[in-house]
């Protein structure tokens, strides 16, 4: 043992040659240009962001894209069978119009009909497939198909953030890709956006492929020329068949490819010719995203029976027009703040640092930026100007939505994933100054390393936001899933007994069938005879027409109606049956028909007749009565009266009477349960006379 004081010398194998150390590798892995690293060597991390300990050492573990998609398939499946309808836009405005053209019932909005056409009837036929393939082929019922639907935009959307996490571990940092990941897998609004039949999550999904391109890096080989294309024809799109508004999330995108030199060393001299060869890779890829327009165009003229394009429509009336969507109401600019903490909770926080947490990290903490940690060349761009760009789509989007009068929850959707990003990094940039500091205050880096300090707190940051999201996304199946709830009772129930009733039997068991141990089949049931009974059963709402779950999962036969309530705006009308248009292949006529004074674009109600039915005509209605509302003439205490008796109740939460810290977060063991007040949702039968 050397006496205290000796100097001493460390040894270490070098990093290279045939006495190389060796870290022991899962999978090869690959640079930008898709060549693999040398098998048995961990290749550093070519992101834009770096981990300053223990950077020779084998990486954090990220799954695969396969592994990825499995994990978030089977949440975004769950989802699909439990999250609610949150919006009656996302029901008659998609889901009914997708059934009209299947079943040749449902219900119209004025958005729908010819004179406006703002809806897309190439975005809902692009949905019929994932609807209907399924569910024909194995004859199952429309309810399966409202299902199927759900089910299919949750694999879809599955890809996409799969794609995204992936493409932000392989281009930013493996630790910012898992932070990421958790925050799509965990958050409230995730889970809802995920499997809503909306432009606005269709265009969240092209964001994120988009995204998952653009953050590869520019350059001009081959590979760099098909990541422009790629981005832009995503991002295209979502604007074209989606949201048209959604296009705003690519303009760092654009400032990227046409004045940055991205993954590229351009000398001055060559500058010139470059930015050509740019501007040329740009344009073309713009022509090819603008096609979409085309079959776009085509199908929605084809639908309406006149020349017209829904995408162009949209932005007329949502900025051009007098009323507009200020006519549905406005909001306060802290609206989408407020909304995005509900469902985010501190995950928002993060996101509105990263910006200033990555001017921070420049000023104090350079070296983790950029995959040389070196000041870039001449010709090169900096690290911190292309991480700026790929921060800022989130903060453009919250500037624009919320400068607009009009807001509501689903206009944010396409930023959803993007706000995720951005929380990610900043969590990783806060971990990078608490290593910062944790080595100046030790001065050791080989400590920072060994220590589990800023795994425990950057677990603190996935964990705690995450755990509150589970019990605001169980806040929202408890409180407010009385809507579906009804219809199932109503399907499952309601219907049998009445068929019972009226002498009819379930559909017998096969002669051969054979009992699984103790088994007790389910009956199942013919209600075909529903299709011509006479008068027909009918469905009526009131004041709940907006929570109305659409047509897909009422039974066929079932005749829905609304009753006169206190709301004085339009409401939709049912679709006519119609057939085949005449001279052409589409079939639905109705969809061309212009009905004079039945709808209009200032949202005043209908003076022609036929919206609603009398009371007396309803066999059922679904009412809500909640201690917060006085009865009124038209919407009256309707299980109150001698003629309606309950068929089915269910509790449905009354957020103005619950005190507003009971209604965020559900948490199991009855806790926040004493300052919540529920009404009672209700299936009401009609007394026999």
């Amino acid at each position: 043992m050397a006496l205290p004081g000796t100097e001493t010398v460390r040894f270490r194998r070098p990093t290279s040659g045939p006495n190389a150390i060796v870290v022991p590798k899962t999978e090869p892995e690959r640079d930008e240009f898709g060549t693999l690293a040398p098998t048995g060597y961990r290749r550093r991390h070519q992101g834009l962001l770096q981990d300053q300990t223990r950077r020779n050492a084998a990486g954090p573990f990220v799954p695969s894209l396969s592994l990825a998609f499995r994990i978030l398939l089977l949440i975004r499946t769950v989802g699909a069978m439990y999250s609610i309808i949150s919006d009656c836009d996302e029901v008659f405005n998609f889901y009914e119009p997708l059934h009209y053209f299947s079943y040749n019932s449902g219900f119209q909005t004025w958005e729908l009909s010819p004179q406006f056409a703002i809806r897309s009837w190439a975005y809902v036929l692009a949905h019929w497939p994932l609807a209907h393939i399924g569910p024909r082929l194995l004859r199952l019922d429309k309810r399966a198909a409202f299902f199927a639907l759900r089910m299919s935009l949750g694999a879809i959307c599955s890809f996409c953030e799969a794609r995204f996490f992936r493409s932000v571990v392989e281009h930013i940092n493996e630790r910012v890709g898992r932070y990421l990941y958790f925050y799509l897998m965990l958050s409230a609004g995730m889970w809802s956006a995920s499997v809503a039949f909306l432009p606005s999550s269709f265009a969240m999904y092209t964001t994120m492929l988009a995204s998952s391109f653009w953050f590869q890096p520019v350059t001009s080989t081959p590979r760099g020329v098909a990541r422009t294309y790629k981005a832009t024809f995503f991002y295209a799109l979502g604007a074209i068949l989606g949201w048209p508004f959604s296009a705003a999330l690519a303009i760092p995108f654009v400032i990227e490819h046409l004045f940055l030199s991205g993954g590229e060393i351009v000398p001055p001299a060559l500058a010139g010719a470059w930015r050509s060869k740019r501007w040329d890779t740009f344009v073309k890829a713009v022509g090819v995203g603008a096609a979409i327009a085309i079959p776009v165009s085509m199908i929605d003229s084809w639908a309406y029976g006149r020349s017209t394009f829904p995408t162009l429509n949209i932005i007329k009336y949502n900025i051009f027009s007098s009323g507009g969507p200020d006519l549905y109401g406005t909001s306060p600019p802290s609206f989408y703040l407020a909304n995005l903490f509900l469902n985010f909770n501190f995950v928002l926080p993060l996101a509105l640092l990263s910006l200033p947490a990555l001017a921070v990290t420049y000023k104090f903490d350079h070296r983790r930026l950029g995959k040389t940690q070196q000041a870039p060349k001449e010709g090169e761009s900096s690290p911190y100007t292309l991480l700026v760009l790929r921060l800022a789509p989130f903060y453009i989007w919250l500037a624009i939505l919320t400068a607009q009068a009009h807001k509501e929850e689903r206009f944010f959707f396409p930023a959803y994933p993007l706000l995720c990003f951005n929380a990610a990094v900043s969590v990783f940039l806060v971990r990078g100054w608490i290593e910062t500091a944790y080595i100046n205050l030790t001065k050791s880096s080989y400590r920072a390393g060994r220590t589990q300090v800023f795994s425990n707190l950057t677990l603190c940051a996935i964990l705690i936001p995450g755990l509150i999201s589970l019990a605001r996304i169980a806040a929202i199946f408890y409180f407010y899933r009385a809507p579906l709830d009804i219809v199932h009772h109503f399907q499952y129930h309601t219907v049998p007994q009445l068929l019972t009733e009226l002498g009819h039997a379930p559909i017998p068991l096969p002669d051969n069938y054979e009992p699984y141990g103790k088994e007790i089949p389910e009956p199942k049931w013919d209600f075909t005879p529903l299709q011509t009974m006479e008068p027909p059963v009918t469905l009526c709402y009131g004041s709940e027409w907006h929570r109305f779950p659409g047509s897909y999962l009422v039974l066929g036969g079932i005749n829905v109606q609304w009753i006169k309530s206190e709301f004085d705006g339009m409401l939709p009308r049912r679709w006519e049956s119609s057939d085949r248009a005449k001279g052409s292949r589409w079939p639905r006529s109705e969809t061309r028909e212009i009905r004079e004074g039945r709808f209009n674009g200032n949202n005043e109600a209908s003076a022609d007749h036929g919206t609603f039915v009398d009371p007396s005509q309803c066999t059922y209605i679904v009412s809500l009565k909640l201690p917060s509302q006085t009865p009124t003439a038209l919407e009256p205490d309707w299980s109150s009266l001698p003629e309606w008796e309950q068929e089915y109740c269910t509790p449905f939460l009354d957020a103005a009477s619950s005190t507003w810290w009971s209604r965020l977060f559900y948490l199991p063991g009855g806790l926040l349960e004493s300052g919540r007040v529920y009404g009672d949702y209700c299936l009401l039968r009609r007394k026999a006379e």
